[in-house]
């Protein structure tokens, strides 16, 4: 049998060789590039693996310790810690030096607290995205959240992710500690992009527990909020806002936010912040128009937003969020365009103000109502 030739440019292992077969350098390198594909689907199972197994803050506290080692430090026998340090270190996820292993800069930012927000992340993946996006195609083709029901609601009483949460206390934990991650995120890029010192009385439309209205007051001392919630997560930010002392300037308010109207009083700032994208296009442009409604004249609205690129082809975070709501999380929302937004907000009377690109993944979009005359 002839040596293995060198497979291009995967980053990870070499492409299964069969004697006899010459491929041209253009199938080869499209070959190649499938074959990438295919092997996605094993690196993160290797990933979560490892992180749950402390791989990582194994290798952070003993770097360069053998595979026995290893093996026996995680309480494996010799087979299964082959098949783990084998994984790790074709799909780059450990470095090997001789007979040592070592992190790589990426997985050592795993190392450690288990609550810091990349190994939420990774658990977060594994328990609420992993098995339910194996359901893709069906989503896509029945255009219903398959991946959901077939994976996540099996055997449950339950008949939505929410209810779920309810019941299943793993789950809820699991998926508390990613928001509260994601929102503490969220509301560092928002405050630092957008001034709030010139508005009053601020109007956030499902503000969740409180996270942006408590950022707004404890920065800004001489504004109000108001967050329009579902009534059991109202209850739960008020809780918040009087943990946070701030329950003079701050309370969330118990509604149904499609159905009712807003509160009309004085509002000079309404936000939507991650909120948009669980709603139809229909629905949207009924938000708008309630806000509009809402608010003074000369009132901004500003949105926060995973948005998709003005011509469709990404961010690969847009994809991904993309195919989460249609799968799990949403059975009429998707991840909008900013140039969507601008239109539907225009439609319903705004002027547009500016877009922002603060941080990783969100766009921060600022319209205002016209002044009256």
């Amino acid at each position: 049998m002839p040596a293995r030739e060198d497979a291009g440019d995967l980053p990870y292992d070499d492409l299964p060789y069969r004697e006899g077969i010459t491929m041209t350098e253009p199938s080869a390198a499209a070959t190649d590039e499938l074959w990438k594909l295919v092997y996605t689907s094993f690196r993160f199972p290797f990933l979560h693996a490892a992180q749950r197994l402390e791989l990582f803050t194994l290798l952070k506290e003993r770097p360069g310790i053998t595979i026995d080692e290893i093996s026996g430090a995680l309480g494996l026998e010799k087979r299964a810690g082959h098949v783990l340090l084998l994984g790790c270190t074709a799909f780059e996820l450990v470095r090997k030096d001789g007979e040592g292993y070592h992190n790589t800069p990426a997985t050592d930012l795993l190392a450690g607290d288990p609550g810091a927000f990349m190994p939420v992340i990774i658990r977060y993946t594994h328990e609420m995205l992993y098995r339910p996006m194996g359901w893709l195609y069906e989503s896509l083709v029945n255009n219903e959240n398959l991946g959901l029901h077939r994976e996540l609601l099996a055997g449950s009483s339950a008949t939505t992710l929410y209810e779920l949460l309810a019941e299943d206390e793993n789950l809820e934990k699991v998926f508390t500690a990613m928001m509260e991650h994601q929102s503490r995120s969220v509301v560092e890029d928002f405050v630092n992009a957008v001034d709030f010192s010139s508005y009053r009385r601020v109007l956030d439309v499902g503000g969740g527990t409180g996270t942006n209205a408590i950022s707004f007051a404890q920065r800004w001392p001489d504004l109000q909020a108001t967050i329009l919630e579902l009534p059991n997560v109202a209850k739960m930010a008020n809780d918040r806002i009087a943990e946070a002392g701030l329950s003079e300037r701050v309370r969330a308010i118990g509604t149904d936010i499609m159905q009712d109207e807003f509160p009309t009083s004085s509002h000079d700032c309404v936000v939507y912040s991650r909120f948009l994208e669980i709603w139809s296009p229909e629905q949207v442009r009924s938000l708008f128009e309630k806000t509009y409604r809402a608010l003074e004249p000369g009132g901004h609205l500003v949105i926060v937003a995973c948005a998709q690129d003005d011509d469709e082809t990404g961010p690969a975070h847009a994809a991904f969020m993309s195919a989460y709501v249609h799968t799990v999380a949403s059975p009429e929302g998707r991840v909008y365009t900013p140039r969507e937004f601008e239109q539907w907000y225009t439609e319903a009377g705004f002027e547009p103000l500016d877009r922002q690109y603060p941080g990783r993944f969100d766009v921060i979009l600022r319209a205002r109502k016209p002044k009256a005359g």
